[in-house]
């Protein structure tokens, strides 16, 4: 596992809830959703503005960290999935890729999209 020391930033991970539409297909439900707490490294890849049709900043970060929240529970981290960091709310892009050490997983490196406009 990687050291508190280097992951300064306290994120949330947010997991939607479900819920059955009107056709009885299982849909998200983000009002009923769950958080779990999470001590991170967040680095931002690229960016760029989007200026065809819209104002729009997009922008791609790499999250690293440990497989356990702040708790000390299994964490786990899906496409559907939501990252919260200060004011900002990110999109999970795939799934969390693990990343091991010879005996077990070390840690996790999440890829994120931000989305503004």
């Amino acid at each position: 596992m990687i050291g508190d020391d280097l992951l300064p930033h306290l994120v949330q991970v947010e997991h939607p809830g479900t819920t059955t539409d009107r056709y009885g297909n299982t849909v998200n439900d983000w009002t009923a959703s769950t958080r779990s707490g999470v001590q991170a490294w967040m680095q931002q890849n690229t960016g760029s503005e989007d200026t065809d049709q819209r104002d729009a900043q997009i922008g791609e970060w790499l999250m690293i960290c440990n497989p356990v929240d702040v708790d000390g529970q299994e964490l786990t981290v899906h496409g559907q999935d939501r990252i919260h960091h200060g004011p900002l709310t990110f999109e999970v892009i795939g799934p969390a890729a693990p990343a091991y050490e010879p005996a077990e997983l070390h840690h996790y490196e999440i890829r994120l999209k931000y989305v503004k406009g």
